[in-house]
């Protein structure tokens, strides 16, 4: 069989072919390192820019950070931290409808999100929409978080806590620190946080629980004993409550206890002689304070002619009963402009129960 040569001609087509092939694999290396190299600055821009945002953020200058956080995000499109964040410092700085939109397509792609679901919690608030956003604030409680999530979800849970103290909501309060009060067992701050919270739920005992407990693992932290002494002072225990006010260096909370445990007239022990003279003092306060704040005249010389009057024979439990049925009459007409001195409040808060 005939070998044939390579001609010349063909030799040079070959080589040609080579050095195109060739040429072609370097353009498209160099085209990709110089668009990784693109990307790499694009990203390192856009990191620049969120990290000066959020420190603006945190500095309370929402509507400064708000233009680095959108030129981060806008940079790099596939960072959902960006966008959370730019979400973030759109609620601060009041643009609702910006910040819907960002959570609504974060949410479309991560319904998930603890973070997410936070922050449309934090944009229903400002949209006065309290049931919604107590219902985010589960979502994200409930939701996937990066990291520490036990310690995400107690953040979320005072985040909560707190709201539901301003507004006044006691049951949802309650249910919620049943929840946060085991979970925060081994963070003393935040344990006195929920001591706090229970006495503003209305559930003393469980406040006066927590404070005994702290006041044992930090003895020298005299607030935990103030605190034990509000919890008694809530529950009526005035002597216990004036002795924690006194070993927290309280001096005018613990008179304060110590004045209440005086005139507290529905201690069982008390004889008859001895409640009817704490229910004259206490009409006579009553008494002082709605003369002093201008009110019904008749319901205060009512009060004058019975206080004048000396009790003809035995001193009984009756005589002690009438003085303080006058002086819960004069207390449900104390004009609302009146502001009645602590004592008064409490023992007459006493008195009604």
């Amino acid at each position: 069989m005939e070998h044939r040569m390579a001609t010349p001609a063909s030799r040079l087509s070959i080589t040609l072919i080579a050095t195109i092939v060739a040429v072609i694999g370097a353009l498209w290396a160099i085209d990709i390192f110089l668009a990784r190299t693109e990307i790499r600055e694009t990203q390192a821009e856009a990191r620049h820019d969120h990290e000066k945002g959020l420190a603006l953020l945190k500095s309370d200058k929402a509507v400064e950070a708000i233009d680095l956080l959108r030129k981060a995000h806008t940079l790099d499109r596939e960072n959902i931290e960006y966008q959370m964040d730019l979400a973030g410092a759109l609620i601060a700085g009041g643009k609702v409808e910006e910040a819907a939109s960002e959570l609504a397509e974060i949410l479309a792609r991560a319904p998930n999100d603890g973070q997410a679901n936070l922050l449309e919690a934090r944009l229903m608030l400002r949209e006065n929409d309290f049931p919604e956003a107590e219902a985010y604030y589960h979502r994200s409680i409930f939701g996937i978080w990066p990291g520490d999530t036990d310690g995400h979800r107690i953040q979320v849970r005072l985040e909560l806590a707190q709201i539901l103290a301003d507004r006044g909501a006691r049951q949802e309060l309650l249910a919620e620190l049943l929840v946060l009060s085991p979970e925060a067992m081994d963070d003393p701050g935040v344990e006195k946080k929920v001591a706090g919270w229970y006495l503003e739920a209305g559930t003393p005992q469980r406040a006066a629980d927590v404070y005994q407990s702290l006041m044992r693992e930090q003895p020298d932290d005299k607030s935990n004993a103030a605190g034990f002494g509000e919890a008694q002072l809530a529950m009526g225990n005035y002597r216990q409550a004036e002795a924690a006010f006194s070993k927290a260096g309280e001096d005018d909370r613990a008179w304060l206890a110590g004045e209440m445990a005086a005139l507290d007239p529905t201690l069982r022990r008390l004889s008859s002689a001895e409640k009817f003279r704490r229910s004259e003092r206490i009409l006579e306060m009553t008494r002082d304070t709605l003369s002093r704040c201008n009110g019904d005249p008749k319901l205060v010389a009512e009060a004058d002619d019975i206080l004048a009057k000396k009790p003809r024979g035995p001193i009984t439990n009756e005589l002690a009963e009438d003085r303080l049925s006058l002086a819960q009459d004069l207390w449900d007409a104390m004009p609302k402009t009146c502001e009645p001195d602590e004592v008064l409040r409490l023992v007459m808060k006493k008195v009604a129960q």
